[in-house]
Order: C-alpha cells, then structure tokens, then sequence
C-alpha cells in the first residue's frame, strides 16, 4: 500500500494512464535506490513493471485493455507474466498450456505455470498459451486472466533459497 501510494506500482505505466510514465533511466534509479535496501522488493517491483504490466499492455494491448487494465496496475493491483511451465521451463516453443476460443471471442485457458513471480498475490496474469500449435512459436498468445476468474487457481507458494519475501507460487487453468 505505501508502494502504490508513492507511484511505485506505476513508474513506467505512461501518464495518460494513470502511471508516472518514467523513463527506462529513472525506472532504473528507483530499482537501484531500492535494492540497496531489500532484493525482494526489486524483484516483485520489476516483475511487475518490466514484465508484468507495461511492456505487454502497453506494446501490444487493445486501447479497450490499456483503459481497462493499466490504471488498476498503476494504482496497487499486482500482476504476473506466466511463461515457466513444469517440464518445459522457459521454453516458448515447448509450452503446453493452450487457449481455445469460443464462439463468444473468449479464451478458455488450459495447464499449468510453475515459479511465477508474483504468482500468489497477482491480481491479472499475462499467461503465454498456444492458440495455434499447428504455428509454433508464432501460435503462441498472451491471454489476459485475472483473480477470481472460472477454473483460475493458485497452487502452492514455492520455497526458495533467497529471496524468501517475494512471491513465487504455481498456477493452473
């Protein structure tokens, strides 16, 4: 709360958004400033912001979503990108989670995320599925899921060697 209240949540969020709209430069000053302190309020920070909430909202996000999403993030909502999978890691070409669409334009989400960052307290998570496999990597989607949505749930937090006070946690669709 005292992070959103002095526009941490938002730093990069541009400011007709409701962000402070910083440049790469003075986000980077923050983060420095911060680490200096506490390396877990660094990672939940740049999760957030350099992964989580502007760069795929921001560069490939409808106006519809921007509006939608990016003052919510700016002001202390939490959010994720979820990409590691179990048995696949990091590997974008290997991802099993899928998304199929219905006859409505909504997606249903299915599998499973392992060591997401901000995973646990994560109110919108920018989830990496395949809509297409028959493309590849290029049938590859970011699909927008938030808190509380039908068949969305939180596994275990993961225990970790450092960084003990910043989430990471599985997820499944």
């Amino acid at each position: 709360e005292a992070m959103a209240a002095v526009g941490l949540f938002g730093m990069k969020v541009p400011k007709e958004y409701g962000g402070l709209g910083f440049s790469v430069t003075s986000y980077a000053r923050v983060l420095g400033f911060i680490g200096g302190y506490c390396a877990s309020t660094v990672a939940f920070i740049s999760a957030h912001q350099s992964i989580g909430v502007p760069q795929p909202l921001k560069e490939f996000g409808t106006e519809e979503q921007k509006r939608k999403y990016l003052p919510r993030l700016a002001k202390g909502e939490i959010s994720a990108f979820a990409l590691t999978e179990p048995g696949v890691g990091s590997d974008l070409q290997s991802v099993k989670t899928s998304a199929v669409k219905d006859g409505e334009g909504y997606y249903t989400v299915n599998g499973a995320k392992t060591f997401i960052t901000n995973g646990w307290n994560a109110d919108l998570v920018i989830t990496v599925a395949k809509t297409n496999p028959a493309l590849g990597a290029k049938g590859t989607s970011l699909v927008l899921v938030e808190r509380g949505m039908k068949g969305f749930e939180r596994g275990k937090r993961l225990k970790k060697l450092g960084l003990k006070a910043q989430d990471t946690s599985e997820l499944f669709f």
